[in-house]
């Protein structure tokens, strides 16, 4: 427990600094009377007032440390494991085929000729990029029973295999289909479902040799982790991920999630060094991630073993990453106003036609203007966030409308802000999202 209550730490911090609560609640755009109520005591500091006044009072994370995690949670425990087995049930396919009967009752026929295989495998890769593009812009339910139909197919295409090669094609296939249902399992707000996904992509991919998208799990993970607010379970599952990455790719990816981890934290130096080894390791990754010949561990060269075009391991947007995660950490750190800056560098990057991905972090960009008392600013942004995520049905989405709903509530005195959280509130009870699937 902290041996000085945080109300008394800031009203010393504050009168060191010759601040009255009028001048402090300029800074932080809080208003005077809330600030006064916190440092009596009456009001419980969130993690972000605290961070906002570490920044304005140059305590050097003091206030931050007395905050006692209204979210201290463990994330959840990883099912049992199991061995990889092309004949298990998918999780979260409900009442579907359920487990496949044993390939003798099944038999299946296996067309010999080889150019049928290369047509079967590039059919279902070409079918999952389909997919993900339709899972930037639909509510995930439909898209994962898309996903959970494929995989009962290629189950049964693995399970009577040809020859190793030709089953490997098939488990390989199998991953990637397995952890984009686990997004879209997160997105519809099952993370038991997603967990259980997860587990069986890094089985799958493991058995298949796939060990950059085995690798990428702990990521997926770690993502998990974030939106539960664990701070420890990111850091710990990103840096495992590093340490594991089989290549620049993924080693950049898991920096990044390790960086927004370290920022929940509020550990500001490490996350800057954590950001910057994701953009060197990115520079290092730019000539082969998407090159044509990579291989499975995005090696390149004749002895590299290829895989389809479109099975890219973690966000094809990965070049994007750099001011987008940057300005997510900065406003976890207290930095609102460079956080919105970042964010509408990395916005200005994205293509329009990733609806799901461009929608997250406009609603953290919404957070950092409201945040930074830009509340002119940020009204056109919290209006187009609120067109263009419309339908999504995401959680991750929903963690973020919860926030700024909150931050809107405390700024009701302005015009026109009552109703702007009216709205925000509104969408985060849209009939699918609120519908079990």
């Amino acid at each position: 427990m902290p041996s000085v209550p945080f109300g008394h730490a800031l009203q010393l911090h504050r009168t060191r600094a010759g601040l009255s609560l009028s001048g402090l609640a300029a800074l932080v755009h809080y208003s005077p009377s809330y600030l006064s109520r916190v440092e009596t005591g009456e009001r419980r500091p969130s993690h972000q007032l605290a961070r906002l006044c570490d920044t304005a009072l140059d305590t050097g994370g003091e206030l931050s440390g007395l905050v006692v995690p209204s979210a201290r949670r463990t994330a959840a425990s990883p099912a049992p494991k199991r061995r990889a087995d092309a004949n298990q049930e998918p999780p979260g396919t409900g009442g579907g085929s359920g487990t496949l009967p044993p390939s003798t009752s099944c038999p299946v026929a296996i067309p010999a000729a080889d150019d049928e295989e290369v047509r079967t495998t590039t059919h279902f890769a070409v079918h999952l990029a389909a997919l993900r593009r339709l899972g930037q812009r639909v509510p995930p339910a439909p898209v994962l029973r898309q996903a959970s139909g494929a995989i009962d197919l290629l189950t049964v295409l693995a399970r009577a295999a040809s020859s190793p090669e030709v089953r490997r094609q098939y488990l390989e296939l199998l991953a990637f289909y397995c952890e984009f249902a686990g997004w879209m399992a997160q997105e519809s707000g099952s993370l038991s479902d997603a967990e259980r996904w997860i587990e069986r992509t890094e089985e799958l991919a493991a058995e298949a040799g796939a060990f950059d998208l085995a690798g990428h799990t702990l990521i997926r993970r770690a993502g998990l982790a974030l939106y539960q607010a664990d701070a420890h379970k990111v850091t710990e599952y990103a840096a495992e991920a590093g340490r594991r990455g089989t290549n620049a790719r993924v080693r950049a990816l898991a920096a990044f999630r390790e960086a927004q981890g370290l920022a929940l934290a509020g550990s500001g130096e490490l996350c800057g060094a954590a950001l910057e080894q994701a953009g060197e390791l990115l520079e290092r990754a730019a000539g082969s991630a998407f090159e044509g010949s990579r291989g499975t561990d995005g090696e390149t060269g004749p002895g590299a073993r290829t895989r389809p075009f479109g099975l890219i391991v973690g966000s094809e947007y990965t070049p994007h990453l750099g001011d987008l995660v940057g300005g997510w950490c900065l406003y976890d750190l207290g930095r609102p106003d460079e956080a919105a800056s970042m964010l509408s560098a990395g916005l200005g990057q994205l293509p329009v036609r990733v609806t799901r991905f461009r929608a997250l972090f406009t609603a953290r960009l919404a957070l950092a203007l409201t945040a930074a008392g830009e509340l002119d600013a940020s009204v056109p942004v919290v209006e187009g966030l609120l067109r263009d995520s419309a339908g999504l049905c995401s959680h991750a989405m929903r963690t973020q409308l919860r926030m700024l709903a909150a931050s809107l509530r405390r700024r009701h005195a302005r015009p026109g802000m009552r109703e702007l959280q009216a709205r925000v509130t509104a969408a985060l009870h849209c009939e699918g999202c609120t519908t079990a699937t």
